[in-house]
């Protein structure tokens, strides 16, 4: 489908950073950043300064227009919700259970093309991806100066192609086919978070490699074709870095770099040649608000920017690359601890002139995080 997006080829999708919305808003580079208002946070090791029972769920929205030559097509995406709850154990010591996604898909993408010189009135072409990580994570404060954390993370999900074509002779009838794909493995992560002065922070993550033994089937219009296989998949090691300055007053500056190798191409042998490094570069910006006094001077403002540059070529040797600008603001719960995120990310997938396709994203993100006191009861006699 010449109109496709550059997901079409069902690799394993663009992946998706951890974080909630005011990591989002600052262009993902937040990772050197303490957070003590959420347990969905970019890095595990700041979990360790929860004191209370928080939950978090951060939503991502996107809508895109892709363009591939003269033609176009609209598409939405509505991510699953990425979720963490952060337990204290003791102080300085939480436990963080979750899911987020890992990989993101295009959901219910498709494009009609006409078939010529055949009877058939159309052919639909349909792809739908996501691939997700359980993570249970324990973080740790042996000073106040530094913390850090360790993650053991359950990877699931799948991807399927689907094809239907639909015939204008009543002679013939509609044939469908379709091929899906199922993934699990496990990983290890690891992260660390230094204050090196008071208004210095350091951070530093590694994520093992993820082993994903995959089941694939073909089913079709008629079953005595339907077939099975399975196969692995390994993502390399991946690692990060990034820092957090309180350059003057209320202002912050942030940065992040993160780097994964070249995946192989293992159950894609059409891929083979086309996949390289990924490499995600980022930088924000945030005005962080007062305790008391006006509305507007309350409340934070965000702005950021980042480029991820994909593991896969589109054609081999033209890397696909995403940059997006980032904005966004928050405010805190009334009546209680917790605080609402949102986030706008604008920007653009691809580029037509070196990859062929490109798609014009904007995303919306909404965070909320609450929490309360946890603490043991006095029996009741």
């Amino acid at each position: 489908a010449s109109a496709q997006s550059v997901f079409g080829l069902d690799f394993l999708g663009e992946h998706r950073t951890a974080g909630n919305a005011r990591s989002h808003a600052l262009g993902l580079s937040s990772f050197a950043v303490p957070d003590t208002g959420t347990a969905l946070t970019a890095n595990a090791a700041t979990l360790s300064n929860l004191d209370r029972l928080t939950f978090s769920v951060f939503e991502a929205l996107g809508f895109a227009t892709v363009h591939s030559g003269g033609l176009s097509a609209r598409e939405n995406r509505f991510e699953l919700p990425a979720v963490m709850v952060g337990v204290p154990l003791r102080k300085g010591l939480v436990l963080g259970v979750g899911y987020r996604t890992r990989f993101e898909g295009k959901g219910d993408f498709s494009f009609e093309r006409r078939i010529e010189d055949s009877p058939s009135a159309f052919e639909s072409f349909q792809h739908r991806g996501s691939l997700f990580s359980v993570p249970f994570a324990l973080s740790w404060a042996p000073t106040g100066w530094a913390s850090v954390a360790g993650e053991y993370q359950l990877e699931r999900g799948a991807i399927s192609d689907d094809v239907s074509s639909l015939f204008h002779d009543a002679a013939f009838s509609t044939v469908e086919s379709k091929r899906s794909r199922t993934f699990s493995g496990t990983s290890l992560a690891f992260s660390a978070l230094v204050r090196v002065v008071p208004r210095v922070y350091l951070g530093a993550t590694y994520n093992t490699s993820i082993d994903y033994s995959v089941t694939e089937t073909f089913t079709f219009t008629r079953a005595q074709f339907d077939s099975s296989a399975a196969f692995n998949l390994s993502l390399p090691a991946s690692y990060g870095a990034g820092a957090g300055i309180g350059v003057v007053g209320r202002w912050w500056l942030t940065g992040y770099y993160w780097q994964r190798g070249a995946p192989g191409s293992s159950g894609f042998p059409q891929l083979a040649g086309s996949l390289e490094s990924e490499r995600l570069v980022a930088v924000g910006v945030e005005r962080r608000g007062l305790a008391s006094g006006p509305f507007f001077r309350r409340i934070p403002f965000r702005f950021g920017f980042y480029e991820d540059r994909w593991h896969l070529e589109l054609p081999a040797g033209r890397p696909v690359k995403s940059r997006f600008l980032t904005l966004g603001t928050g405010w805190n719960l009334p009546g209680g601890p917790g605080a609402i995120d949102l986030s706008l990310e604008i920007g653009q997938i691809g580029s037509a002139a070196d990859n062929g396709v490109d798609e014009r994203v904007v995303r919306l993100g909404v965070g909320i995080s609450a929490s309360e006191a946890w603490s043991k009861r006095p029996a009741q006699h």
